[in-house]
């Protein structure tokens, strides 16, 4: 039986590997990937890498010492998770691994539109995430399209650096009708309720949108473009041991830690609303150090290993 298994390996996971390697702990990663989003970068044709917090860089050292300890993870969609007298059960890629605390570190992902020019211009001027990226469009037109308040949350920070900011609604979203009218009451943001996105257009990079909006079609050029449905967290499998929030997010306490003793939480997996690589790395760090507590707290002998 393991100390820990941790399920997931984007930022969040990996440093919750981290830790638990400093704490010399019987660990297993079990994950479809090591990076997570975290491997998704936006380009622009003219984007300076100095303006970009250098947060990537920190994923790829924690990366590279997992990838060091061939044995600590395995590349498998976990699919379960049940309790068991000792501790968990969790099964992935047919096989089932057991361990005395689990942290959950699946992050969420992103909702495709499906429509012409998207997968051809994704990272190329086209994003999921506004957030990372706000303060490098000083000066520049930016086109969001989301289906809920957080496309507009993120209008409303973009405003504070873009000379211009399209915001396309998307049909049948659910919006803040208040948090609707104050951004479209500022000088540079226009607002296109009921949109329908048909199709991205550009070159090497995406140049402009077509867009369908209370009855008119709209061609909007910017010099970025970002998709932002709401992300869907990654806890299916998680359904039947705990109680998830209306959205599927995990609900967590201060040390990250569930309502089921030793199952901890970590990363936008949680909702934290943050999406942000520094904050699921420091998420993660404090899940693997509760988890380290919990196993202390609860009699687990894990010393002079």
């Amino acid at each position: 039986m393991f100390d820990l298994i941790i399920v997931g390996a984007g930022p969040a996971g990996l440093a919750a590997a981290l830790y638990a390697t400093r704490k010399r702990l019987k660990y297993l990663v079990l994950s479809v990937d090591l990076g997570g989003k975290s491997n998704n970068r936006m380009e622009l044709p003219d984007m300076d890498d100095d303006h970009i917090i250098r947060a990537r860089e920190l994923v790829t050292v924690y990366r590279s010492r997992l990838e060091y300890l061939r044995s600590a993870y395995k590349l498998e969609p976990v699919t379960g998770i049940t309790a068991i007298d000792e501790g968990f059960r969790v099964t992935a890629g047919g096989n089932e691994e057991e361990a005395r605390a689990v942290v959950v570190a699946t992050g969420t992902r992103i909702r495709k539109l499906d429509v012409p020019g998207e997968e051809e211009y994704r990272s190329k001027g086209l994003g999921y995430s506004s957030i990372s990226y706000s303060h490098i469009f000083d000066g520049k037109k930016v086109f969001l399209a989301g289906d809920s308040s957080r496309v507009l949350s993120s209008a409303l920070e973009l405003s504070i650096h873009a000379r211009e900011v399209t915001v396309a609604l998307m049909d049948g979203g659910n919006y803040d009708e208040q948090l609707v009218e104050f951004v479209s009451g500022l000088d540079r943001v226009t607002v296109i309720p009921s949109a329908q996105i048909k199709e991205f257009r550009g070159g090497d990079y995406a140049r402009e949108v077509v867009v369908n909006g209370s009855g008119d079609t709209h061609l909007i050029q910017a010099d970025g473009f970002f998709l932002e449905p709401t992300p869907m967290p990654n806890t299916e499998f998680l359904s039947e041991l705990i109680e998830l929030t209306p959205t599927g997010h995990i609900p967590v306490d201060s040390r990250n830690m569930t309502v089921k003793p030793g199952l901890f939480a970590a990363g936008d997996v949680t909702g934290n609303g943050f999406e942000q690589i520094l904050v699921a790395l420091g998420e993660g760090a404090k899940a693997g150090l509760s988890a380290y507590r919990y196993l202390l707290d609860t009699g687990n002998q894990l010393v002079n290993r």
